[in-house]
């Protein structure tokens, strides 16, 4: 297949979810403008703020994305059954991987930081923080994996899959975290995004890669949130740093420990611990089992790479992305 072709494919899904990042981004801007000039608080409603949060992204972005690239043709990977033992492993994994790179962002950015002279905030996970239980469980742990693995998972790799299994992957794992637009969650959701991508493509079934998406949001985001609502972390950090020997702070920490919360925080850290030592172990044979035959796609061998990135779409993709990044973070400070 001529590679000028391949190319222009590339570079139209690229401008696909550039529009999807632009009709997202302009309809949030009027919303937002719309809520202020009638003094709406959907703040202080966890089902309007979700609901307002995720219908730019979900019911205009999303659709707009679909509309540009239904011009490409989509063919599925080949589909094969993954066990259940394996789904434990590969959760084992992503929980490890999201771990490992949720700490190296965590570095880059203090890094950023301290050179700039700025705060960089990760206003996603604080929003979702503030809201409550029962509309946090639909929206990111339902609702959000099954929009999010369709989008990037499953339109990126159905319509350029066929070209070369590797470079879809690949950008399904960089696009995935540049959509992001926060740096805290870029390095975390680019990896988790090529593990879910490596599964769906060698599965052809979005379902594992959802469920896989729904546990990690589960056990790595609303449970830890939950429980420490129910803590006073202020009142851990003073005991924290007071002299364990004085009678007032043995017995703030008597209550402390006392507090069923506290216990299941305990608890939750102990267990993820696990998973995070079992994930470490797994991590090494999962990279050795790591296999995508791409011998007879058409976009192969020298030049390969630069067909796949290096194309209109994908630069507009990518300035769109970190131009919402940076003005996020200016926006902060």
């Amino acid at each position: 297949m001529d590679k000028k072709k391949i190319r222009s494919d590339y570079a139209w899904m690229g401008f696909a979810f550039f529009m999807f990042v632009i009709a997202m981004e302009v309809t949030s801007i009027i919303m937002a403008y719309t809520l202020k000039a009638n003094n709406i608080d959907f703040l202080s409603n966890s089902w309007l703020t979700y609901t307002l949060g995720l219908a730019p992204v979900w019911a205009v972005g999303f659709p707009v994305c679909l509309a540009i690239i239904s011009r490409l043709k989509s063919k599925k990977p080949e589909e094969n059954e993954i066990k259940v033992g394996s789904m434990f492993k590969y959760y084992f994994v992503v929980v490890f991987v999201m771990m490992a790179t949720n700490i190296l962002g965590l570095i880059i950015t203090a890094i950023v930081e301290k050179a700039a002279g700025i705060t960089i905030e990760n206003s996603t996970i604080d929003l979702i923080n503030k809201q409550k239980l029962i509309p946090s469980i639909l929206f990111t742990v339902i609702l959000g994996p099954i929009l999010e693995e369709l989008a990037f998972r499953k339109v990126i790799i159905d319509k350029v899959g066929q070209y070369s299994k590797k470079y879809a992957i690949l950008l399904s794992g960089l696009m995935f975290g540049l959509f992001h637009t926060n740096m805290h969650q870029f390095f975390y959701a680019t990896a988790i995004g090529l593990v879910f991508a490596y599964i769906y493509t060698n599965s052809g079934k979005i379902r594992y890669s959802i469920i896989l998406h729904m546990m990690a949001n589960l056990m790595s985001g609303i449970i830890p949130m939950t429980i420490i609502k129910h803590l006073d972390v202020e009142a851990i950090q003073k005991i924290a740093d007071a002299d364990p020997v004085d009678p007032a702070v043995q017995q703030a920490a008597q209550e402390m420990y006392s507090n069923p919360a506290f216990l299941a925080f305990l608890g939750y850290l102990a267990l993820m611990g696990i998973i995070v030592i079992v994930g470490f172990i797994l991590f090494f044979d999962f990279i050795k089992e790591l296999k995508v035959d791409d011998t007879e796609s058409p976009l192969n061998g020298k030049g390969a790479g630069r067909v796949a990135f290096i194309n209109w779409g994908m630069i507009l993709f990518i300035v769109i992305t970190v131009a919402v990044t940076v003005f996020e973070i200016i926006g902060m400070n």
